[in-house]
């Protein structure tokens, strides 16, 4: 797939005039076998951790919020 296309400094300073303004993204890698595990681990802990822990019962003790008035 490769890199996309490097914008000129026109087109550049064209975004930045418009508002906009560059970042840059770093997403897992799925297809290494090390992220693939990790993830597996922290999925696998989430699920455990669910089982575990019921937070109904916190959420019934601590009472209503200013969301849930009337």
């Amino acid at each position: 797939m490769g890199r996309p296309r490097e914008l000129s400094p026109e087109e550049r300073a064209d975004l930045v005039r418009r508002g906009y303004r560059p970042i840059e993204i770093w997403v897992p890698d799925l297809g290494n076998e090390t992220m693939r595990a990790q993830l597996d681990e922290e999925a696998r802990r989430i699920a455990e951790g669910d089982e575990l822990d019921d937070v109904t019962d916190w959420i019934h003790a601590v009472g209503p919020t200013d969301w849930d008035k009337p």
